[in-house]
């Protein structure tokens, strides 16, 4: 049996064009993201400028809830250490 297909809400289709119109020709994907997230979250921390690396890294938290639960957890961690 086929199951047809939901057309998007009008949220939903907000959402994907807000996250169309932020898309950039080169991003860093979540693996690039989870190798540089250490360094991002000290540097965020401690008001260090971030290279553009780590701007990418800053870019893609703001579309990835996924690497953004574990930027916040590590924060928390680094937070609470210092």
């Amino acid at each position: 049996m086929t199951t047809k297909a939901q057309p998007l809400t009008p949220p939903q289709v907000a959402e994907f064009l807000r996250q169309v119109a932020l898309t950039r020709d080169q991003e860093a994907d979540c693996g690039t993201c989870l190798q540089h997230i250490g360094e991002f979250a000290e540097k965020k921390l401690t008001g260090t400028e971030l290279d553009a690396a780590l701007l990418s890294i800053e870019h893609h938290l703001s579309l990835c809830p996924e690497c953004t639960e574990e930027y916040e957890a590590l924060k928390k961690i680094l937070e609470a250490h210092q």
